[in-house]
This record gives C-alpha cells, sequence and structure tokens, in this order.
C-alpha cells in the first residue's frame, strides 16, 4: 500500500508537471497566430517585435523554473529530506505546534531561497530589459524582507492556529476551521489595503481635480457611494497598469496605480472606475467569497483525509501521521483536482469581466472603454493572441479582443 502510494503521488507530480508544460508550449506555439482586426492598432510592428521576444524570454525562464522545482521536489520525497527535518524539529521544541512550525519552515526555506533568485532574474534581467521594471535593488531587498516577516507573521500564525485547533479538537476539526477561515477571509478583505499595502506601497487620497470630479460624478449618477479613493505608488515598481476595489460597506474603497492615472486619459480611468463598479453592483466580491469559502472547504477535507490516514506520511519515512507532511503532500495531491475546478473558476470570473464590461460601456462610455482595454493591454505587454485551450484553463480576465467584441455589441443606455 505505502509503494503505491509513493509511485501515485510521483506520477500526480510529473502528470501535473507534464499537463502544465503542455498548455504552456500550447499557448507559446499560438503567439504567431494573425492578430484580429479588433486590436491590430494596440503594437506597432516594433513593438509586436518586442512583445514577441519578452514572452519567449518569459517562456523559457518559465519553463526552467517550473523544472528546478519539479525535479528538486521529486528528489526531496526521494532522498528522505522530510523525515530529516522532522527529527530536527522533535529535537528543537516539545510542543507539537512549535515542531509543526519548524518542520514547515525547514521546507519553505529552500522555496524562499530559490524564489529570490527567480524573482531577481525576473526582475532585474527580463522586466529591467525589457523597460518594465522601477524598482531598485534596495527596494527588492526591502520587499523581500518584508514579505518574509509576513509570511512568518500572517503564515506562521494560520499554521499553529490550525495545528492546534487539529489536536485539540480533533473530531470538530472540519467545523472549527471552517468558521476561522471564513472569520478571516471577511477580515482580510477589509484588513487588505489599511495592514498589507502600506507594508509595500504609499497610499495618499485622489487630490481634488478634475479626474475626481468625474468620478464623483458619475458614481452619483449610478447611485454608487465611493468612501475613499486612493492614488498607489506602483510605479516606484513597475510601468505596469492596475486598480481594484476593496471592502465591503462603508470600509469599501477604490485604489488606482499612479501608472494608470498617468498612462490613461481622465476618461479611460473613469471607464476602468466604471468597471469595478460594474463588480459591486453585480455582487460579484460576494461571489468571489462564496468561492473562497467552498475551496477552503475543499482543502479542509482534503487535509483531513491526510490526516486522518497515517499511510500517507509512513510511504514517505514516517512512522505515524505529520502534520507538517500532510500540509505539503496536499499541496501536491490538490493539483489534479484543481484543473476542472480551475476552469470553472475561470469561466464564472471572465464571465463577471464581461458583466462589468457591460455596465461601464452601458452607463458610462462604449468608446472610452474599448480605450482603456487597449492602453492597459499595451501598457501590460498582454497577449493579442492567446490559445483558446489555455484561455479556458488559465484565463481569469477574457482576451481583450473578446472584451471589445462583446462591447461593440452593446446599446448604449
Amino acid at each position: 500500500m505505502e509503494l503505491t502510494i509513493r509511485i501515485i503521488t510521483y506520477a500526480i507530480i510529473v502528470l501535473s508537471y507534464g499537463f502544465s508544460l503542455w498548455m504552456s508550449i500550447l499557448n507559446y506555439k499560438n503567439r504567431n497566430a494573425d492578430i484580429p482586426e479588433e486590436v491590430n492598432d494596440i503594437y506597432d510592428t516594433e513593438a509586436y517585435e518586442k512583445w514577441h521576444a519578452y514572452y519567449m524570454k518569459n517562456f523559457r525562464f518559465g519553463l526552467l523554473t517550473r523544472t528546478i522545482n519539479t525535479v528538486l521536489f521529486i528528489l526531496l520525497l526521494a532522498v528522505g529530506y522530510f523525515p530529516f527535518i522532522n527529527k530536527i524539529a522533535e529535537n528543537s521544541s516539545s510542543s507539537q505546534q512549535l515542531q509543526v512550525l519548524i518542520f514547515i519552515g525547514l521546507y519553505y526555506v529552500i522555496s524562499y531561497v530559490i524564489g529570490i533568485f527567480t524573482s531577481y532574474y525576473s526582475t532585474f534581467t527580463i522586466e529591467e530589459e525589457f523597460g518594465f521594471n522601477k524598482a531598485t535593488k534596495s527596494t527588492f531587498v526591502k520587499d523581500k524582507i518584508r514579505g518574509l516577516i509576513l509570511t512568518i507573521m500572517l503564515g506562521g500564525g494560520i499554521l499553529m492556529g490550525f495545528t492546534a485547533l487539529y489536536f485539540e479538537v480533533r473530531e470538530m476539526f472540519f467545523v472549527y476551521g471552517m468558521l476561522s477561515s471564513i472569520v478571516f477571509i471577511f477580515l482580510s478583505s477589509i484588513l487588505y489595503v489599511k495592514l498589507i499595502v502600506p507594508m509595500f506601497n504609499k497610499l495618499k487620497p485622489l487630490e481634488e481635480s478634475t479626474l475626481k470630479t468625474k468620478i464623483e460624478d458619475f458614481a452619483k449618477s449610478v447611485g454608487y457611494e465611493i468612501k475613499k479613493i486612493s492614488i498607489m505608488d506602483a510605479s516606484k515598481r513597475s510601468t505596469k497598469l492596475n486598480a481594484y476595489f476593496t471592502g465591503f460597506g462603508r470600509f469599501k474603497q477604490v485604489v488606482l496605480y499612479d501608472t494608470l492615472v498617468e498612462k490613461c486619459s481622465e476618461e479611460e480611468v473613469v471607464a476602468v472606475l466604471a468597471h469595478e463598479i460594474g463588480h459591486n453592483k453585480h455582487k460579484h466580491m460576494w461571489t468571489g467569497l462564496i468561492e473562497s469559502i467552498l475551496m477552503v472547504a475543499l482543502y479542509l477535507g482534503l487535509l483531513l483525509l491526510l490526516l486522518e490516514n497515517p499511510v500517507f506520511s509512513k510511504a514517505f519515512g514516517f512512522t505515524e501521521t505529520n502534520f507538517g507532511f500532510a500540509v505539503i503532500l496536499f499541496t501536491v495531491l490538490i493539483t489534479p483536482i484543481m484543473i476542472p475546478i480551475s476552469f470553472l473558476s475561470a469561466y464564472i470570473s471572465r464571465k463577471h469581466e464581461y458583466q462589468a464590461d457591460h455596465y461601464a460601456a452601458s452607463h458610462y462610455s462604449k468608446e472610452h472603454m474599448e480605450s482603456s482595454l487597449k492602453v492597459l493591454t499595451r501598457e501590460n505587454f498582454s497577449n493579442l493572441t492567446p490559445h483558446p485551450l489555455f484561455v479556458q484553463m488559465n484565463y481569469s480576465h477574457p482576451p481583450t479582443v473578446s472584451r471589445i467584441r462583446a462591447i461593440r455589441k452593446i446599446e448604449k443606455k
């Protein structure tokens, strides 16, 4: 039985890698497809050649890092690294919670170190070469330190909390785990901009201006109250554009990247904002929360299965169920289950984007919604011809051409 578990685990790792590789190659080969007429004005010839080079480098680098991570994990399983670090954890503390924390930490440090090198290369070689990177090495180091502290405090706290729940209320672990997760999800949506974002970026209120007046006028015209509009200094790291809503009720807040305000006209910024209001009007944030809660239920169910069946831990050198290893093994076994779930989740997300586009185009401006999409696509160096299957599996937003076609069919109110 234990041999069977090992074979199945290795097979899942290899097949998951193979599936991901196949999807990436499929999408990569489609880069030379004819550009649809609706989006053929986004890049000029020189810019499109630059995009090809950028896409090629990212594809090759992504393939290399994915291969390294897969081979490394298989090696760690095969050489008995996990039982080895478990002995270190057991000798370091008599507390079960601390043992799990140390165990996971000794595994995490490997991926963290690899992540530093890959992130550095991506930022200061690829992104730098194509003019997207604005981060200094000092900013990079500070981000990594802050990220590590946040991971230790937040991730470590969550891990210790779930460990304590399992050992203290074992029979009710699923119930208490679900309740705790729901509370955490709600608090995260409310406090993210207030606590997490300021660790990495500065937020300042949108100053009195014609842009602010246009935003407020539009919001008032559709009966939507905006409590706070903030500008985030995204330009200190990248030239890419974005905007988002966060929070609920009186905690609602709009965050605009300073790069968005810089690169888009005021009307295009309002169109982007109208799109975000459309998400709120359609209650997509609530749908997203429900999806998150359902996903947590699935995660906890699979984790509990691994915890309650010692054979999974014993197959890799443990004498009994090991909580920390069950968490790590969970990340492997969840992969094939996530394929159909990701397909459905991406479909729902794309549907929401169409609805938000429809809202912005019908309540504000079709022309400015379309032009804002083109600016976002050009400045973010997005793919104009992704493979349809890759889109179905991985795209949370429809391709630009599909969104523009849908917008052009809308009759403005």
